[in-house]
């Protein structure tokens, strides 16, 4: 299909002069990668086919040519890529994440106040020292852009130094909600503010305009009505609402919203919002509501999940897959994990209150709305984007994003519906799918080389080739860097979750484990796979870490473990790290 340059030479020997100029265009633009995906299946998501044995180039970032058969001319140093029986996808969106969240306990001090514990500052700051990392998480899933729907004045700041990162997902990212009530826990100064309040009409306007120098990508308002009459309530609030749609339209910004109930999802709509982040949660949507989203172009976010994922976490009853404990950051994911740790009286009112029959009827009763209204939705061809409002408590960056697909699948939605809303539909949430969101020529490079056909199974999008993010090619595996601080974790978090494969996953393959000072006492990781075996059969083994000393390429680790006897008892754990994998572990003398 693509011939070598000196076969092209003499194709060009009655056109020299034109082959001049086309090499002359090609060659400047050679100051990036390059990339050729060659002999591939292409996903269309656009119209919905598969284009058998086609080849993407990407010159500098941007797709330059989709064809078949076709001969090109390229620049020195083209990252060559076989794609011969796999598939080629877009780069997945998720359209609904929060930054300002890392997905841990501490994430929420409305939901559960533990800030003796952990400061709400100090939480924030963690994220903000953490984001590139996350974003590296995101991108080694193939999640090549995500949405930030509710932010801060400093993560804009931020988000600008990741703009040029080849390694970074392209962040698309609002500034504080607007909103008429700010709950007490958030009631702070700043620029990690994460509300504007909205009282009068002007006023909302000029908190819109207090964020324009910012660069938001779009507006953001937090529809929350607390009076026991909805429809009052919303009909109140309703000339705020109307207010700041109208400011943000005027500065060619698009509104998000965040509206749970039908009637507040409705007045949004009727003012003009363009993306509602949420399902409505309250009641089976009508035909007319729907066919009101579908005449406006509304793109929704359904976030099936996250609400569940409180449920779970405050009842002590969240499982991480395999999957999720090996793509999420250790540090939050541990937290939740540790949980009723580390207010353990707290802990157990909040169990109690999520065991309550009254509690379980209703999050049975919500699930089964948002299922039914996802389906209604879809199939009456709603833009649906697949978003997780990640950063809330139990919702991992990254990880949950293949447990929302997994839910919206269950809501009925087909493959071909599913990878829509992951890719071509989050661009339509922010207005960018001319720029983004499928493998089309002058579209940003970004895909997915599959190696199985995602519209035959979900765990097929989990089966990554290579990532191609802003026409860089990258393994999925050469992505995320974890410091010895996260690989001790990771481990920790595994053996409390009693997953044995994601315990193993941070050692390398030839790990030595020694008995102090110096006695070898295991070699391997088969070998210790058999060692282990016990974390998968003892429900109740738990231990919980109490100091962590990193020392360079070495973790020592206080530990407390329960559930091997009728008191728990203390160890030490000193974990070396190198080249990326746990490489020795030493343990006292028994």
């Amino acid at each position: 299909m693509y011939r070598e340059i000196h076969n092209f030479h003499k194709n060009c020997s009655m056109r020299k002069v034109r082959c001049l100029f086309f090499s002359m265009l090609l060659f400047p633009l050679a100051i990036s990668a390059q990339v050729l995906i060659k002999n591939t299946n292409v996903l269309d998501v656009e119209n919905r086919t598969i284009l058998a044995g086609h080849s993407v180039v990407v010159l500098d970032g941007k797709i330059v040519s989709v064809d078949k058969d076709r001969m090109y001319k390229l620049p020195p140093g083209t990252k060559v890529i076989d794609g011969t029986g796999k598939f080629l996808i877009p780069g997945l969106t998720d359209a609904h994440i929060h930054f300002i969240q890392s997905g841990g306990l501490f994430a929420r001090p409305d939901a559960i106040d533990l800030r003796a514990y952990q400061p709400y500052e100090k939480e924030v700051q963690w994220v903000h020292d953490h984001m590139s990392n996350l974003l590296r998480r995101y991108l080694s899933a193939g999640i090549t852009s995500v949405i930030d729907v509710g932010s801060t004045l400093n993560f804009l700041t931020q988000k600008d130094s990741f703009r040029t990162k080849t390694w970074s997902p392209l962040i698309s990212m609002s500034g504080p909600l607007l909103t008429t009530w700010i709950p007490d826990a958030f009631k702070q100064a700043g620029k990690d503010n994460l509300f504007m309040e909205m009282i009068t009409e002007e006023g909302t306007r000029q908190s819109i305009r207090e964020q324009i120098p910012y660069k938001p990508d779009f507006i953001k308002i937090w529809y929350i009505v607390t009076d026991s009459n909805i429809e009052r309530g919303a009909s109140k609030n309703l000339p705020l609402i109307k207010a700041a749609i109208d400011e943000a339209h005027k500065n060619n910004l698009r509104v998000a919203v965040h509206a749970t109930e039908r009637i507040t999802a409705q007045l949004a709509v009727e003012a003009g919002a363009d993306f509602l982040v949420h399902n409505v949660e309250d009641e089976v949507v009508s035909d007319a509501f729907v066919q009101l989203l579908k005449n406006k172009n509304i793109v929704i976010t359904p976030t099936q999940v996250v609400a569940g994922h409180y449920y779970k976490v405050f009842g002590d009853k969240y499982k991480f897959t395999t999957d999720e404990l090996r793509l999420a950051h250790p540090v939050p994911a541990g937290s939740v994990i540790d949980f009723p740790w580390p207010d353990t009286a707290r802990g157990a009112r909040y169990i109690r209150s999520m065991s309550r029959p009254t509690t379980e009827a209703r999050m049975r009763m919500e699930d089964s709305i948002r299922r039914i209204n996802l389906q209604r939705l879809s199939a009456a061809g709603v833009i649906i984007a697949t978003g997780t409002d990640a950063g809330n408590i139990g919702t991992q960056h990254a990880a949950s994003y293949f447990v929302e697909l997994k839910a919206m699948a269950d809501a009925g939605l087909t493959p071909w519906q599913l990878l829509e809303a992951s890719t071509i539909n989050g661009a339509k949430a922010v207005g960018k799918d001319q720029e983004w969101g499928s493998i089309t020529k002058d579209k940003i490079g970004n895909m997915v080389l599959l190696r199985a056909n995602p519209l035959m199974a979900l765990e097929n999008w989990r089966k990554i080739d290579w990532v191609i993010n802003k026409g860089v090619a990258y393994r999925p595996d050469s992505i995320i860097i974890n410091t010895p601080a996260d690989l001790a974790q990771a481990q920790l978090n595994a053996y409390n979750a009693h997953d044995l494969d994601a315990f193993l996953a941070p050692y390398s393959e030839d790990v030595e484990i020694y008995e102090l000072p110096g006695k070898l006492v295991s070699k391997g990781k088969s070998k210790m796979r058999a060692t282990y075996q016990f974390i998968t059969r003892n429900p109740n083994l738990y231990c919980r870490l109490l100091k962590r000393i990193v020392q360079g390429n070495t973790v020592i680790d206080h530990e407390e473990i329960w559930g091997a006897g009728e008191k728990p008892f203390y160890g030490i754990a000193i974990y070396v790290i190198e080249k990326g994998k746990i490489s020795k572990v030493y343990f006292p003398k028994p």
